[in-house]
């Protein structure tokens, strides 16, 4: 039944009006000529699912590895027009377009070489946007398991230079509520530092030394995790969503947030042998179990869901709990019957917006037993 739901959104959401192969690159037809291309928030939750749906076997297996291996090349649209974002914001002189094609040589030291794309496809493709620190970081994600499902070097090399990159947007002011911390964007104005732009760096940064052995990546996957629980963590046992200069925080307590703390910290107690980390991540996830319910899910979204899910899964793998496939089988059933609809399902193409249906074949993937990750 799971793989059949994951087959049947994979078809919708990899047809030709929703999926461009020769660029590799999501999107819709606009009503006039020529294409718009997905943001890179949703492009990399949808590369994301294509590398979990890859474990399914089959045509349909087949099929999400076949897109996956083009999403790479596509990633080139995104990268800033001028070349390879710096510590500071500004453009280098390397063009990062040549960069995805031939990063295998370049030096992927954490803190050395960062490259950060932007929001939106560069000219001509597009206008280009800003550059956020969490898009980035789950693009490393995507490139992280594009490199464990291949061994392609290349796509790690240009992680650890993603991962430096978001660590560039480290924020110590002291006169800063609990200096330290990930600001949201590059632009100087954002003042926020939130966990979606912390937890997954320090996922990424964690299996950069897991991969490589690279003890500064360790050292960063430690100090943003650490900054995270005391800033963020709540006292009900959750992360709230963001902090101001100010210490102001802000009360949402998304899904996507925990599932990145909880896979961090499962990383972390793999990389130091410190069991306290894999206790964090199990106390998150009993806070998440005993105050999510379908309706609280559903009302997150895919996107954010996705990612908590497979961070659970990826815990489960560690520490076994029943609750975690009962609470996603409710939830994939619910959105099954009531927010897509079998009907909707055979509209190829037509189901709306890329976030709200791509993420949804990782979580039919991960219940039909493909492999978890960060």
């Amino acid at each position: 039944m799971w793989k059949g739901r994951a087959a049947a959104l994979l078809d919708a959401v990899t047809a030709a009006r929703g999926f461009d192969r020769r660029r590799g690159l999501f999107g819709v037809r606009r009503v006039r000529p020529g294409r718009a291309y997905a943001h890179l928030w949703p492009f990399a939750c949808a590369w994301s699912a294509m590398e979990t749906a890859s474990d399914l076997g089959g045509a349909t297996g087949s099929s999400a590895a076949e897109v996956a291996g083009l999403l790479l090349s596509g990633l080139a649209a995104y990268a800033p027009a001028n070349g390879t974002h710096r510590a500071n914001g500004t453009h280098g002189t390397q063009d990062t377009h040549d960069t995805v094609g031939t990063h295998g040589a370049a030096d992927g030291r954490v803190g050395g070489e960062p490259v950060g794309f932007q929001s939106s496809v560069a000219p001509p493709l597009g206008r280009g946007g800003d550059v956020y620190y969490d898009d980035n970081a789950w693009v490393a994600l995507a490139l992280l398991e594009h490199h464990r499902r291949r061994h392609d070097q290349g796509s790690l090399s240009l992680a650890r230079r993603v991962v430096a990159f978001c660590c560039t947007g480290w924020h110590p002011d002291p006169g800063w509520s609990v200096p330290g911390g990930i600001r949201w964007k590059v632009r100087a104005a954002s003042r926020s530092r939130n966990t979606c732009a912390n937890g997954p760096v320090a996922e990424a940064a964690a299996l950069v030394h897991a991969r490589t052995g690279d003890p500064d990546a360790l050292a960063w996957a430690v100090r943003i995790y650490g900054w995270v629980r005391a800033a963020l963590l709540g006292p009900d046992g959750l992360y709230l969503d963001r902090i101001m200069p100010d210490g102001t925080r802000a009360p949402e307590r998304w899904t996507y947030n925990q599932g990145t703390m909880i896979g961090a910290g499962v990383l972390l107690a793999e990389a130091t042998g410190e069991r306290r980390y894999l206790e964090d991540a199990c106390a998150t996830a009993d806070a998440s179990l005993a105050s999510y319910d379908v309706a609280t899910l559903l009302r997150n979204g895919p996107a954010f869901n996705a990612i908590f899910f497979r961070n659970l899964f990826l815990l489960d793998r560690q520490v076994p709990d029943s609750r975690i496939g009962a609470l996603a089988a409710a939830y994939a059933d619910a959105v099954w019957d009531g927010v897509l609809g079998r009907r909707a399902v055979r509209a190829t193409g037509r189901l709306g917006t890329l976030n709200a249906t791509a993420p949804l074949v990782e979580v039919y993937a991960l219940l039909a037993g493909a492999t978890p990750h960060p």
